[in-house]
């Protein structure tokens, strides 16, 4: 993933992320709350050697110090040091459970060490740094060697007695508060991301981009039943999905003025029957006063459109092809007379030999000749020969994507599918394309065909080397 998309994941994602973020600072509140409020007090105590008249006598003994002060610090939490502590303050515990809950430290080069105690009692807390520095300072008689007069080398004086704390040192409710929420904040974009990533379908332009630099030639949201296809042969723009429709319809237009492709497969990419609804809408969008459309079926194995279309079912492409009926009777009108539609008719037992057949190429070349536009609905591409068979014989094919359904995998290998028979492959449609992914297309890609205002321009496409528009804004 490249830096924008996960700009983009986020945005798209932020309500989750800010729940995710929400249900961390709860769980770190209620985790603090539960605890029990614990009180610091600290004892600072002093180290010094005993003896030194002269100036370098002091230093030498100031030097020695230094180097037992570590050693010092550890002492302070050994039972030599607690357990008196203990029997003095008459403690319900042992020493080891008592060294957990006292510590010492010194700064480099110093000879002062702290000795801070926590308890649930501030009273507590303090009384026992103050025993511990005192106890220490005894330790240290004890077990330093022996200086002149028989005093000890080195002499521990308290400097700074511990005071009872007037607030808790723990829990800090607004730092684990903010800590639980950056934490959730980061388990959430983490989520999201590893489920962008694992996730195969394609779902946007920069999913098309990592398998192929196919044109995309619009983003479809989701279709509405025939409600959208009612809207468009009406001339109506109710849905936004018809508004993408005609600009679907406009690229192809300006991809005839270049190269003329009047003969045009659709096909899906993976399973579903997405390609026939596209072609449907398409059709009806195409069909004006100035052109002639035909809308041909040419999924012979699942005919659906007689039923979508509401035509009366007649002899079809199959009585055609096998000369049991006229091309003029199988043909019918529908939706306007610039607009006519060829059903599959009867499920024949052999439907790629008659899609390939000598019959099936020269009907597209009457067709060609007596239409401006000749769109030919297809089984998808990966699940039968039947798409990739009339690909090779039209003047290009449209690939259409389920954006819920195929994944990165099916469009990659449909696409080879027809490159390995040649076929002009004149870009991709994304159907069923989320609002807030669509218009969000990387920089030099097509989202969608082009409104007004915008300029197609060329680039390769997978089939042998013809160059289709692509849209950029901004014209």
């Amino acid at each position: 993933m490249e830096f924008m998309q996960y700009l983009d994941l986020l945005r798209r994602r932020w309500a989750v992320l800010f729940l995710c973020a929400l249900l961390g600072g709860a769980c770190a509140f209620g985790l603090s709350a539960r605890k029990a409020p614990q009180y610091q007090a600290t004892a600072t105590v002093f180290l010094s050697p005993s003896q030194g008249q002269t100036i370098g006598e002091l230093a030498q003994g100031s030097s020695y110090t230094r180097g037992l002060v570590q050693s010092y610090v550890r002492l302070t939490t050994t039972p030599t040091v607690l357990e008196p502590v203990i029997a003095q303050l008459g403690l319900d515990t042992t020493p080891q459970a008592l060294a957990g809950r006292v510590s010492a430290e010194t700064e480099l080069d110093t000879v002062l060490i702290d000795i801070t105690a926590t308890s649930g009692s501030p009273a507590e807390a303090a009384d026992v740094a103050n025993a511990v520095s005192a106890q220490l300072s005894q330790a240290t008689g004890e077990l330093s060697p022996a200086g002149r007069g028989d005093t000890t080398a080195i002499t521990v004086t308290t400097v700074a007695p511990a005071t009872v704390p007037s607030s808790p040192s723990s829990p800090q409710r607004t730092v684990d508060v903010a800590l639980g929420l950056a934490i959730g904040l980061l388990l959430g974009i983490a989520g999201a991301v590893s489920a962008e990533v694992l996730n195969t379908r394609v779902r946007d332009e920069y999913d098309v981009l990592d398998v192929s630099d196919v044109p995309i030639l619009a983003s479809l949201g989701t279709a509405r039943g025939n409600r959208g296809t009612r809207h468009a042969a009406r001339g109506e723009s109710v849905d936004p999905r018809v508004e993408s429709v005609r600009r679907l319809r406009t690229n192809l237009r300006l991809l005839a003025a270049d190269g003329a492709p009047q003969r045009i497969v659709i096909a899906a990419a993976g399973a579903g029957r997405g390609s026939a609804a596209v072609a449907v809408e398409l059709a009806v969008a195409m069909a004006d006063p100035e052109t002639r459309v035909l809308l041909v079926e040419g999924d012979l194995r699942n005919p659906s459109l007689a039923e979508v279309t509401g035509t009366a079912p007649t002899a079809g492409l199959v009585g055609v092809l096998t000369g049991r009926a006229p091309l003029a009777g199988a043909v019918q009108q529908w939706g306007s007379k610039q607009l006519g539609f060829l059903p599959a008719g009867a499920v024949p037992p052999n439907p790629d030999e008659l899609l390939g057949s000598t019959a099936m190429r020269r009907l597209l070349a009457d067709l060609r000749a007596d239409h401006d536009v000749v769109l030919v609905t297809a089984p998808p591409v990966l699940s039968v020969a039947d798409a990739a068979i009339l690909a090779a014989h039209v003047d290009g094919t449209v690939v259409t994507v389920d954006t819920r359904r195929t994944t990165r995998r099916q469009l990659e290998e449909s696409l080879r599918d027809l490159h390995m028979v040649k076929a002009h492959v004149l870009g991709v449609v994304l159907d069923g394309a989320s609002s807030r992914r669509r218009g969000s297309a990387p920089a030099g890609t097509s989202a969608l065909a082009p409104a007004r205002g915008a300029v197609l321009s060329l680039r390769p496409t997978t089939g042998g080397g013809e160059r289709a528009p692509v849209h950029h804004e901004g014209a």
